[in-house]
């Protein structure tokens, strides 16, 4: 059975602890495992189980010029949610902040499953983007209050094999439901993950660290949704150039949110979020990169996928998802890597994997090869696999105690930000270099070098900001 010697931090007498998969899935770790799981699963698979109803949705009720707006909405209610969560959990507490998250979800749910229009689909997707974001960031704000150090690269493995389950199985109950009875019934394929998350937060009786309750900072949020928003026009315009003054802008209007912090209204971010130099402020970076980067060159995957190979769609799909099951698969074998000199070099070298990826991704759809393609998608998910945990884990611990749970919870938050921006950089990408047309007339090599060269930049520098992050030893 696996077990190390820490240092209790506070009495200083060294203590022997069990860290074995036994320990993690039993008693109470094994309750908490599935509450955070059932919060991080209800995200996971509500991303994918909705992708085949909404085109028939907007096809049946007068949606299609709004449709981006589906995903735009959600992503705005995301971080909303993500960015008020820490407070929201701090003033009415946790079980009842997750049991109001998960009925906002389902109110969201059943605006879309009734929607006798577009708008109201629209609204739901709102809804439903704010539950989520609490949700995950009130899932992530507990791992450090309740699990061990030493067990957290496990948390995060099981994690990662929800994504993979959720990749797979999404889309396929999404649909089946779609052609087996409508598109209204594919939003019932989350109603799983909504009935048992309150479940399991009775029966789990999670806890929380000891820090001061948070505030809730209406300026900061303000201006982090301000940014947010105009960046998501990006996705609804037309224009490159139009699309590259959004995204400059909506960037660019993150930079008083975090100047602003605390001097108007209360903090939102922790000491050192974002400040080059601290493993905090490098940990978000690193996290912020890597989901840019990997958003940068997935958007228009399964669509390049089509045109280059001709594969059905079925195919199109596990190529798609072989990145998530390597993710999992390394993930579950990365956890058990417990020397903090071997952690911090496979960490660091998790974005090089991902450069690798993102190279071979560039020349193999210029080529036409599949074996690259494979080759490409395995690295990536490998590189995931290696740093995800330990960045994760880095950036937690790194924060003063009064502010681990703000840090934890705003993790996730950052990663869709980072998700957001990509996906603005490869629409912009896509319409600079006519990628459409252009994959019609059988040429898709242009386009991937610039889709896949950007994202191969931003895993460069992902290695470069991951020296500045370090774990903490036993």
């Amino acid at each position: 059975m696996p077990r190390i010697v820490i240092t209790d931090m506070e009495t200083g007498v060294l203590q022997d602890m069990d860290t074995s998969w036994s320990r993690l899935l039993r008693g109470r770790d094994g309750a908490m495992l599935a509450l955070i799981s059932s919060g991080i699963g209800l995200h996971a698979f509500n991303q994918f189980a909705i992708v085949a109803a909404l085109p028939p949705a907007a096809r049946e009720i007068g949606g299609t010029d709004y449709f981006s707006w589906a995903y735009t909405l959600y992503f705005l209610g995301s971080i909303a949610g993500g960015t008020g969560a820490a407070a929201f959990r701090d003033r009415i507490g946790v079980k009842a902040s997750l049991m109001i998250s998960a009925l906002l979800f389902a109110v969201g749910g059943l605006f879309a499953l009734a929607a006798p229009a577009f708008s109201w689909i629209m609204a739901g997707r709102l809804l439903q983007g704010v539950a989520d974001g609490l949700v995950v960031a009130i899932c992530y704000s507990l791992i450090p209050a309740n699990f061990p150090s030493a067990l957290i690269a496990k948390v995060f493995a099981v994690e990662a094999i929800v994504w993979a389950v959720a990749a797979i199985a999404g889309p396929l109950a999404g649909g089946l439901l779609t052609e087996a009875y409508s598109w209204r019934a594919a939003f019932l394929a989350v109603a799983p993950f909504v009935l048992l998350l309150p479940v399991l937060t009775l029966v789990a009786r999670p806890r929380v660290t000891e820090a001061a309750p948070m505030p809730l900072s209406f300026a900061t949020i303000g201006l982090c949704l301000a940014a947010s928003f105009v960046l998501s026009l990006s996705s609804v315009a037309t224009d490159g150039a139009m699309q590259a003054v959004a995204i400059a802008a909506g960037a660019g209007l993150f930079l008083p949110a975090l100047k602003l912090d605390g001097k108007i209204g209360a903090r939102l971010f922790p000491a050192g979020a974002f400040r080059l130099g601290s493993v905090l402020g490098n940990g978000f970076w690193v996290l912020f990169l890597m989901s840019t980067s990997h958003s940068v060159g997935s958007v228009y995957m399964a669509v390049m996928i089509d045109a280059v190979f001709g594969f059905r769609p079925a195919v199109v799909g596990y190529l798609v998802v072989s990145m998530a099951l390597t993710w999992s698969v390394v993930a579950v074998a990365a956890s058990r890597i417990v020397a903090l000199g071997a952690r911090h070099a496979w960490m660091r070298g998790g974005a090089l994997f991902q450069l690798l990826g993102f190279l071979a991704l560039a020349t193999s759809f210029a080529y036409g090869s599949l074996g690259l393609l494979l080759f490409g998608q395995i690295a990536i998910g490998t590189g995931f696999g290696l740093a995800w945990a330990s960045i994760n884990q880095a950036a937690m611990e790194a924060a003063e105690t009064a502010e681990r749970d703000l840090a934890s919870a705003l993790l996730p938050t950052i990663s869709t930000a980072g998700y957001a921006i990509g996906a603005g950089l490869a629409g912009m990408i896509a319409t600079a270099t006519g990628l459409v047309s252009r994959l019609d007339g059988g040429e898709a090599g242009g386009p991937a070098i610039w889709l896949y060269g950007t994202a191969a930049a931003g895993a460069l520098l992902t290695f470069l900001f991951g020296f500045g992050v370090r774990l903490k030893g036993n």
